[in-house]
């Protein structure tokens, strides 16, 4: 049988790839041709698959053996250095090298780790878990570990509490801070822990009546209702407070108060109408007040002219009267009346206009006899206003009239104006009536002394 040439000859592993180059043993072949030569040096390296002997020479063999190596441990750690023939010994006692399992488990394992693979790794290991206290070998103890019944872990909900697996879920169910539990009262899901914040602000939850009425306990949506319309414990003022009655007592007692105060209830209604009366009186009178013209001069919106020129010619004496009006703030007070039917002399055929002076707050300041030129203006309502003509007449008043002196009381007499202001004929063919509306101003102007 051929030899291939090597180092390990007689060691347990393979020199480490530090060590210092060594010649072979010297040999014959069965071949002249060599795969190598190395002219440099007196050694031939061959191709050892031609080898078919091998000699070892004594001389080599020693220098060999004499060489410095290192553990073949030394990148674990091991710093042993020493001549090659000493490299086995050292290798039975280092503590880097592999050696079998002590426990037969298959394994070759280094003398350092080799407790620690006892106690820890090794498959045929004997071990007793520190939960349930029982034994197993290494294989059923790895599986063991994690799924242990008695082990301790934290609570799926994270409460923060421990509890063993066997206990965990009647913990989760009955005993977890974080499980989820359904409110009595709304039926919704919260954690449990957070219930009674829950039932402090819940609309379904029952609390009692503040009022401390005889009512069971009132669901807290419906405390209000409760109050407003049902609590008999509530204290209520009279319906009849506004008119001035001054009960008020629980609601249950209100009725009694009604029938027995009906009376009563009745003349505070009275003077109460009485007194609203007063008010809405003051109202309107300061409603026209505010809504009065002050500047002497009215403008007059007469709607519907076709309808009451036709109710006039029905009605006998049909007069439309306007809003009072004052020549200034503390001026004398005037009215305008209208006939569009005419009156007098224009009885049938014109529109009639009248001015009247009727009493007013400040007449005792006045200069009487009423002196200021008044004017009636018809405006023609035409498309373009550069082509309108307007009608327009004025008067001044004759100081010895009595229709010009200082009224004592609400006059009855038509005042003073024009009988014939307007004809119906003129009416229709300009445009002094236009969707059925015309406008009338009338004009009291102190500083003109002549009529227009």
């Amino acid at each position: 049988m051929v030899r291939k040439c090597g180092w390990r000859s007689e060691l347990s592993s393979p020199p480490p790839s530090v060590l210092p180059p060594t010649p072979p043993a010297r040999h014959s072949t069965s071949s002249s041709s060599s795969s190598y030569q190395r002219k440099s040096s007196r050694w031939t390296f061959y191709d050892a698959t031609q080898l078919t002997s091998v000699y070892p020479e004594s001389s080599s063999q020693k220098t060999i053996f004499s060489s410095v190596v290192y553990c073949i441990h030394r990148k674990e750690g091991c710093e042993w250095n020493g001549e090659l023939r000493k490299l086995k010994a050292h290798l039975l006692s280092c503590s880097l090298d592999a050696i079998p399992c002590r426990m037969q488990c298959g394994q070759q394992v280094s003398r350092l780790a080799h407790d620690d693979h006892g106690r820890n790794f090794c498959p045929n290991r004997r071990q007793i878990c520190d939960y349930c206290q029982v034994e197993f070998n290494g294989l059923q103890y790895d599986s063991h570990v994690g799924t242990c019944t008695m082990e301790p872990v934290y609570c799926d909900n994270k409460c923060g509490q421990k509890i063993s697996r066997k206990q965990m879920m009647q913990h989760k169910a009955i005993e977890c801070g974080k499980r989820l539990v359904a409110c009595r009262y709304c039926a919704k899901d919260f954690s449990y822990d957070t219930l009674p914040a829950h039932h402090a602000k819940c609309g379904r939850y029952p609390i009692a009546c503040p009022n401390q009425c005889d009512s069971p306990k009132v669901v807290r949506e419906e405390l209000e209702s409760h109050l407003k319309d049902n609590c008999p414990a509530l204290m209520v003022s009279c319906p009849f407070k506004e008119a001035g009655c001054r009960f008020k007592g629980p609601r249950f007692s209100l009725d009694k108060h009604q029938e027995e105060g009906m009376k009563q209830h009745l003349l505070l209604m009275c003077g109460l109408a009485t007194r609203q009366q007063q008010q809405l009186s003051t109202l309107r009178s300061t409603v026209s007040r505010v809504s009065l013209n002050y500047t002497g001069t009215f403008l007059w919106r007469i709607n519907d002219v076709q309808t009451k020129i036709a109710e006039a010619r029905i009605k006998e004496g049909f007069e439309l009267i306007s809003a009072p009006f004052y020549t200034s703030q503390y001026g004398y007070k005037l009215q305008a009346s209208l006939f569009l039917n005419g009156n007098g002399s224009g009885e049938g055929a014109y529109v009639s206009i009248y001015i009247k002076i009727l009493p007013g707050e400040y007449d005792a300041l006045l200069k009487w006899p009423f002196s200021h030129t008044v004017s009636f203006t018809l405006y023609d309502q035409a498309a373009n206003p550069d082509k309108a003509c307007n009608i327009v007449e004025s008067f001044i008043p004759d100081p010895t009239w009595e229709n010009f002196q200082r009224p004592s009381r609400e006059p009855d007499a038509l005042g003073f104006g024009f009988p014939r202001f307007v004809s119906h004929d003129m009416l229709k063919k300009r445009h002094f009536v236009k969707d059925d509306v015309l406008f009338l101003k009338v004009r009291v102007d102190p500083a003109k002394n002549m009529a227009v």
